[in-house]
């Protein structure tokens, strides 16, 4: 083997690991993804009794979606990772949230309501956690700010649906 050869063996193995460093992913971050995953389709089935016996459905759920945004959603490693996972945590959360109220939209016999129910509040449930992944890219602190206004939005929206719908 002349002296180029091995050159060119030991600059492909350097350049091959050097790219294998690039692309691997934090094992926390995977772990992190999994339960923001796991969060949006379980929490909603979890805060049912307690926003029954409360009645505080936008502000019961929006803090427990900060939660999820604080303690997961932002410590993943990048703004598109963070953004990503935050649509995901949310359509999952509004998604799992219209199955687990299938039980009432049958009671009133009238399976549209579930299509429109569904059409509306997954889109509010991505727009309110969206909106404190955003203001805690600002600092971790600004969440609040965030789950303040994701509380205005969730009322306001809560609100408009029961005067357009009943």
């Amino acid at each position: 083997m002349t002296m180029a050869t091995l050159m060119n063996k030991k600059r492909f193995r350097e350049d091959r690991d050097s790219f294998d460093m690039d692309i691997r992913v934090p094992s926390f971050t995977i772990v992190y993804v999994i339960l923001a995953i796991v969060a949006g389709l379980v929490l909603p089935a979890l805060l049912i009794p307690l926003i029954k016996f409360t009645g505080y459905s936008a502000v019961i759920e929006e803090i427990t979606k900060a939660l999820v945004v604080l303690f997961l959603i932002l410590e993943l490693p990048s703004l598109k990772a963070q953004i990503f996972v935050g649509i995901v945590f949310g359509f999952l959360f509004g998604a799992s949230e219209n199955i687990f109220y299938l039980n009432n939209i049958f009671q009133l016999g009238d399976f549209g309501v579930f299509l429109q129910r569904f059409l509306w509040t997954v889109p509010m449930h991505i727009t309110t956690v969206l909106v404190m992944v955003f203001t805690g890219l600002v600092g971790k602190k600004w969440i609040v700010l965030g789950l303040v206004g994701a509380i205005i939005l969730h009322v306001l929206f809560n609100s408009l649906v029961v005067t357009m719908l009943f």
